[in-house]
């Protein structure tokens, strides 16, 4: 009747067996669910065109892309969806060529794009770059901790 297992001082394989194979099953979970929630954090990484400039060749728009992230995480963009439009009219092309950066958990810092002036607009952007009429949005992609992730690319409310 008393045939019972029960962890105690007389099966000590038992209890180590089990102790081991709970200490890797957390060691393997905490950095999986810490991924996790930077991933599911990412809508809260923001990033904001603060800088633009017209190539030396005036076939890019190259701007300048304040990001902040707020994640436990760092972000890594390695890939842009952006396009500048002029008074709601697009004038380029989808911007790709980003700088790789990687932005630590809890800092803010600066990512370069370089988006292609659509034929024709070359002076109509150099124009709108002059006056502060060239709006860049989109999309920055990248990963946290090796999930990719997208992020949205919007300008301030006041700009």
């Amino acid at each position: 009747m008393t045939d019972r297992t029960r962890f105690s001082p007389r099966k000590p394989v038992t209890l180590g067996s089990f102790l081991v194979v709970a200490l890797v099953a957390v060691a393997l979970f905490v950095p999986s669910f810490s991924a996790h929630v930077a991933v599911m954090n990412a809508v809260s990484i923001d990033g904001t065109p603060t800088d633009y400039a017209v190539s030396d060749d005036g076939d890019h728009v190259v701007v300048d892309i304040r990001v902040h992230n707020p994640t436990r995480s760092a972000f890594t963009a390695r890939y842009g969806d952006l396009y500048g439009k002029i008074d709601g009219e697009q004038v380029t092309g989808f911007g790709m060529d980003v700088e790789e950066t990687t932005i630590p958990s809890g800092e803010s810092g600066v990512v370069t794009a370089r988006i292609s002036i659509e034929d024709g607009e070359r002076e109509a952007v150099a124009d709108a770059v002059e006056s502060g009429r060239l709006h860049v949005s989109g999309v920055l992609e990248g990963t946290i901790q090796d999930k990719q992730v997208e992020i949205d690319v919007t300008e301030d409310d006041d700009g």
